[in-house]
């Protein structure tokens, strides 16, 4: 795998499509400083997804696009296309080659796309994991990270590590499945309280299931008796509406026959209808001929005068026709001179046009002999320039070398001054140290007293969550006893108002009236009036009798029309009073009795129906007791009754009623009573369950908030924990930093004295190369003199060339000019020619147009003549039609009065038929009432127990006893059932549920336990491969590191080493090397070429591990000397075999070991372009 093609636009400096072809072995890029060949670089990384503006040298990613110059405007966009031939087929897709595109706009948006088709970045990451290739791998190495990867920092060297070993991948699934795990345990927590919260419901539900069992052996026995006796209650009406139905079926035969008598006499009627809308058919028809003819005669007119104005017309167009053949002559004279005109003239211009081509031919020959003298200059010109950069390239190694050398001094010296710092620094980090081990000492103890104190906050927060817990399980056992009585109250209420809208108990009469809404009624009693005291409803029920069914109306007028209705509809009696009547007599005062309290006080009843109430109820009175009652009816002057508590009535007239019959139902204002309080009862409850849910969510907040809080302070305890021993292992590593630090202070006297020479030394060699530097700095400027002079000649003559080329232009501008203005002259003859044929041709067309008018204008005055004669015609027709019109129309109107005769016949028939319809009527609303209360009975029993019984079930329960016995045993059942209490009869199935949705969620949380347990093997079995892995690898790169490093510095140690008792997989790793000759030290002591060899050596050892497919070094070989750069250009020409090299330098040895060399200029300032040379056989070809 290598890399083919690069393709840049917009990118940097690069503000022209820049495209680069890369083969196999080594590609140089060259070009002095600032013309962009780290911009190459720059692309290649940036392609692969590299987000980190600073490794680009930029501040922002925007930066990356290119920003103009001063002849040029910034571009809004940057695009690189990386090309990757994929033969071996290492990535993991199946084709032979592969684009990278990345591009960015200004607004910030960027695209990614592969093989051009969108895509994620991640998914250019994953296609690359693991391979050794991408933004940050050791695929890309620059001068600047030499020190990054020999730095005392060792996060850089294990990303090389771990690549080359391999891990990547391992560590990001080790990851995703931390990240499962962590999402498992919160889901098995939650699904924890969830099991818990399931067996307490299912708990519940048990004791709900047995009293339901109970209830419903009573319901059953109750729905047998009452469905029994509702049927046979049902069987008794229906046979008495089908006795009144036969009675029905003689009214409609009677009726029928009448219908038949009537039937023949509108038939009778219809078909003198008939006859009469044939003649009116036949008057129609008159009266439209008289119409048409009226209308032929208007068109006539029409017609004559459309003649007489087309006459005129035609008239006038002859005279014009005359005039256009005059006008056609005078065109085709003048024509025909004008292109004689133009005849001559062409004569002239290719007389003219001859002349200028004879020009041409001298022009073009001078301009020829020009351009081959200008030809030779320019490869003077040339040829200087090359021996200009051959000069450059010399001077530039020279520079290169004096920069090595200074570098190396301002390294020595600086290494000097650093020696000395850091023996000056050494000796203040000892006191840091033994000030270090004190803090230490100090935070240890203060993390101790914090540790104990949460630990005794996790205590508080355990115990909140119980009391959280146990109040939530008291919540919902208040929650189901109010949704049972919810549910309860609400299917009394329903039960008691389907009563109410039927009118259940109320008298016929009084029911009828309900019913039919008769106007004027504010309602009966009951409705009028609202008890205050609840114990008291019974007994005023009682008291009041059939009185609280009295209907109220507003007006006596309003009483009197209901009253004639009940007399003539004859659906039975009725009590009914009217407040204008009431308002008429003198009000009753209500006095107080010392006996017993006045039931009117203890009555509320809107403003207008006070009256009615006083009426009703001011003279009773209610006692405690029935002595009471007794006493005080004795010794009472009015006409007061009382009554006591207990039921016992007693009138002034000395009667006395007592006893407490049973009944099977409440009366109709102990109804009304009991809906006003079921309703309240329901809105109640329901308010309650709303607090009761907003507690229980409260509940559960609090609880979830004190398990929060519980994890928070075990992540603090283990904190705590975990700075105990951090605390303790600094007081360690500072006890052995401070015994490194004296020895480190005795070792750094004796490399200062090395160090001094070293300096001497170089000092002499930069001497020696700022000699040869001035000397060829005064070679390059004359040279440079006679390019300049050179330059100067050829921009002269192209100045030249420049004006015989615009005089050659000139001329062939003049000699075009000359044949289009020829051409155009032809083309203006052949044009007039066709205009003289085109008039020819149409002042004939006039002389035809002319003779066809006047032929028109004798056939128009002939008709003329003939439309006068029809006109004539027509008025005498339309006379005669007026006739024959107004006799038909006598005839239509006699015919009418035949047919009204005929339906006054049918009106007697149909008054005799409308009475007999009216007693058919009487019958039929008895069989409606009957209906209802077939209706009303079935309707009970369904909305009951869903029974219907228009079709009852075979094991319909048969009642043999009497109604009596049926209503005292229903009322057993229903005390029993009430006896009972409220009922969850949704418990059984609730039941059911609840413990099928306990044993899921068993189920479920054994699954997310297992799943748990899974993902922590799977991680420990993630974290063993890897480890080992590493391990592997480590070892490999170790053997290879000292190989390569004994060979790039021909002798010498080297070492790579984990840092004990560390997870391998964190461990920083540490490089110890000792050039030949000198003593085992640091990378830190090394010099600048040292350092980059043993850089070099650590790359290429990794690459010996784990091949990568290419290698780019910016300027690596910049810091090393003559002698180690040909070391250097040896192993890469060796690795070079097997990897693609791209290599940025300024140096010659490395130049010269390239295949393909590309040379990066700016012709244009800030704008680089690329040069491209290949070399044969390796070798460099000089230009």
């Amino acid at each position: 795998m290598v890399l083919r093609k690069l393709t840049i636009y917009g990118f940097k400096s690069f503000a022209d499509k820049t495209e680069l072809q890369f083969g196999t072995g080594m590609t140089a890029v060259i070009g002095p400083n600032g013309c962009g060949k780290s911009n190459v670089v720059d692309a290649i990384r940036w392609v692969f997804g590299e987000q980190k503006a600073s490794m680009l040298r930029s501040t922002n990613m925007n930066d990356v696009i290119f920003s103009g110059t001063q002849q040029r405007q910034p571009l809004n966009m940057a695009e690189v296309t990386l090309v990757i031939e994929n033969n071996k087929g290492i990535l993991p897709v199946e084709y032979n080659e592969i684009s990278i595109t990345r591009r960015i706009y200004r607004s910030g948006e960027s695209e990614y796309r592969l093989n051009k088709v969108p895509c994620r970045l991640r998914d250019i990451h994953n296609l690359f994991l693991d391979t050794g290739i991408g933004s940050s791998a050791y695929t890309t190495i620059e001068n600047t990270m030499i020190n990054s990867i020999l730095s005392d920092k060792a996060e850089e060297r294990r990303i090389l590590f771990e690549e080359a070993a391999g891990i990547g991948k391992y560590k990001q699934r080790r990851k995703d499945s931390q990240r499962q795990l962590e999402k498992t345990r919160m889901d098995l927590l939650r699904i924890n309280d969830k099991v818990q919260e399931a067996d307490r419901q299912v708990r519940m539900l048990a004791r709900h299931v047995e009293k339901a069992k109970r209830y419903k052996t009573y319901f059953d026995d109750l729905k047998a008796l009452e469905v029994g006796f509702e049927y046979r209650r049902y069987q008794t009406i229906s046979e008495g509406m089908k006795s009144r139905k036969q009675r029905l079926s003689e009214l409609d035969s009677r009726k029928e026959t009448l219908r038949a008598a009537i039937a023949t006499a509108e038939s009778k009627m219809e078909k003198m209808q008939l006859a009469a809308l044939e003649n009116e058919k036949e008057l129609e028809i008159a009266s439209r001929n008289v119409s048409e003819a009226n209308e032929k005669i208007i068109s006539l007119d029409r017609d004559i005068s459309v003649n007489r104005e087309r006459l005129t017309n035609l008239k006038q167009n002859v005279s014009r026709f005359e005039q256009d053949v005059q006008t056609f002559d005078s065109q085709i004279e003048e024509n025909t001179r004008f292109r004689a005109q133009i005849e001559k003239s062409i004569i002239e211009r290719e007389t003219q046009l001859q002349k200028s081509l004879e020009r041409v031919h001298g022009a073009t020959d001078e301009l020829a002999q020009f351009d081959a003298q200008l030809q030779i200059r320019r490869q003077q010109a040339d040829q200087l320039g090359r021996d200009q950069i051959d000069l450059i390239n010399q001077l530039g190694d020279i520079r290169n070398t004096l920069g090595t050398l200074k570098t190396n001094l301002n390294n020595s010296l600086e290494l000097q001054e650093r020696g000395k710092r850091e023996i000056a620094s050494l000796e203040t980090r000892l006191d840091e140290y033994q000030e270090a081990v004190s803090v230490c000492q100090e935070q240890l103890a203060r993390v101790d007293e914090e540790n104990r104190n949460l630990y005794q906050n996790r205590e508080v927060l355990l115990s909140r969550i119980e009391v959280e817990e146990e109040r939530y399980q008291k919540l919902v056992e208040q929650e189901k006893h109010l949704e049972a009585s919810i549910a309860s109250s609400k299917s009394q209420l329903k039960f008691l108002a389907g009563l109410e809208s039927a009118y259940e108990g109320y008298e016929s009469g009084v029911k009828e009236l309900l019913t039919r809404k008769m106007p004027g009624i504010k309602g009966i009693v009951a409705d009028l009036i609202s008890i205050t005291d609840d114990k008291v409803v019974g007994l005023a029920e009682k008291v009041l009798g059939t009185a609280i069914q009295t209907v109220v109306f507003e007006s006596d007028a309003q009483l009197r029309d209901a009253v004639e209705f009940l007399k003539q509809e004859r659906l039975g009696e009725a009590c009914m009073v009217s407040l204008e009547r009431l308002r008429d007599l003198k009000k009753n005062e209500t006095a107080n009795n010392p006996n017993g309290q006045n039931l009117r006080s203890l009555v509320n009843t809107a403003a207008d129906c006070e009256i009615l109430a006083d009426r009703l109820l001011s003279h009773i009175v209610i006692t405690d007791d029935a002595g009471t009652a007794m006493a005080s009816s004795r010794t009472d002057t009015g006409n007061q009754l009382y009554i006591s508590r207990d039921g016992v009535i007693c009138r002034a007239d000395g009667t006395v009623a007592a006893g407490n019959p049973k009944k099977e139902k409440a009366g109709i204002l102990q109804r009304k009573q009991q809906i006003e309080k079921l309703t309240s009862d329901i809105e109640r409850f329901e308010k309650e369950y709303i607090q009761i849910v907003n507690q229980k969510d409260q509940c559960i907040i609090n609880r979830d908030e004190a398990k929060v809080a519980l994890i928070e302070v075990d992540e603090k305890i283990n904190k705590g924990q975990r700075q105990q021993q951090e605390q303790q292992t600094n007081i360690k590593h500072y006890e052995n930093e401070m015994q490194n630090v004296m020895i480190r202070i005795q070792k750094l006297h004796p490399e200062l004295d090395i160090l001094k020479c070293k300096i001497s030394e170089l000092e002499e060699q930069i001497a020696l190369n700022e000699a040869q530097v001035s000397t060829f700095q005064n070679r390059r400027d004359s040279i440079e003199e006679q390019v300049e002079s050179s330059r100067n000649e050829v921009r002269a003559m192209d100045e030249q060339r420049r004006a015989l080329v615009e005089h050659l232009k000139n001329i062939e501008l003049e000699v075009h000019g000359l044949k289009n203005r020829i051409t155009q002259d032809k083309q203006d003859i052949e044009r007039l020619t066709r205009d003289v044929k085109t008039l020819s041709e149409r002042k004939n067309s006039k002389f035809e147009d002319k003779r066809k008018a006047i032929d028109e204008i004798a056939e128009l005055e002939n008709a003329q003549q003939l439309l006068a004669v029809q006109l004539e015609k027509e008025r005498e027709r339309r006379l005669e039609l007026e006739n024959v019109r107004d006799s038909i129309r006598e005839k239509y109107n006699e015919k009418l009065v035949e047919i009204e005769d005929v339906r006054k016949e049918c009106k007697i028939e149909l008054q005799e038929l409308e009475e007999l319809s009216n007693s058919s009527h009487d019958f039929e609303i008895k069989q409606t009432r009957d209906e209802q209360d077939l209706r009303r009975i079935r309707e009970k029993i369904w909305e009951a127990y869903e029974i219907d019984l228009e079709s009852p079930p075979d094991n319909l329960p048969v009642i043999e006893i009497d109604d009596a016995e049926v209503i005292q045993n229903i009322s057993v059942l229903k005390e029993r059932i009430k006896h009972v209490g409220q009922v969850n009869m949704a418990a059984l199935d609730d039941y059911e549920q609840e413990n099928k949705r306990l044993i899921e969620l068993t189920e479920q949380r054994d699954d997310l336990q297992v799943a748990v347990d899974e993902l922590d093997k799977a991680i420990k079995k993630l974290d063993k491969e890897a480890r080992t892995q590493f391990l592997t690898t480590f070892e490999l790169v170790q053997k290879n590191f000292i190989e390569m490093f004994t060979t790039l510095f021909e002798g010498g140690e080297a070492h790579l080493a984990l840092e004990e008792n560390v997870d391998p997989l964190e461990a920083p790793i540490h490089i110890n090397v000792r050039p030949a000759g000198k003593k085992m030290r640091g990378v830190q002591l090394l010099s600048g070429g040292e350092r980059a060899l043993t850089a070099i050596s650590l790359l290429f050892s990794l690459y010996l591990v784990k091949p990568s497919a290419y290698c780019i070094l910016d300027e690596l070989d910049a810091p090393l000397d003559d002698a180690n750069i040909g070391r250097f250009v040896k192993v890469l020409r060796k690795f070079a075999e097997k990897t693609q090299f791209i290599v940025i330098t300024h140096r010659r040895q490395t130049i010269q070991a390239a295949d393909m060399l590309y040379g990066v200029t700016q012709q244009e300032k800030g704008v680089s372009t690329i040069v491209s040379v290949k070399f044969e056989n390796a070798e460099l070809q000089a230009a």
